[in-house]
């Protein structure tokens, strides 16, 4: 959720700013509340699975988040399965 919402905030700051955006770029700006939320929500989901999403970043900030997005998932995940190892190894 925090992951995509910090997206959208991305995408919104850059279309005030009059740069190129996923927002603009993907029609989501007239898009319902609703629209915008799961397409940002869905792309965030995206960054933690081998899924594919075409929400593309269109400019320097949004590629920055993007690799911040992508780096937290890696250190989550590999917690994730650490843990799951670790819980295995002692019920042996």
């Amino acid at each position: 959720h925090y992951i995509g919402c910090g997206w959208y905030f991305v995408g919104t700051q850059m279309l005030k700013a009059g740069q190129p955006n996923w927002i603009e770029n993907h029609k989501v700006e007239g898009a319902t509340t609703i629209y915008q939320y799961a397409t940002s929500l869905h792309w965030s989901l995206t960054q933690f699975t081998p899924a594919a999403m075409e929400v593309i970043p269109h400019n320097l900030w949004e590629r920055l988040y993007s690799i911040f997005a992508l780096l937290f998932a890696l250190v989550t995940f590999s917690s994730f399965l650490g843990t799951i190892t670790t819980t295995l190894t002692a019920l042996r």
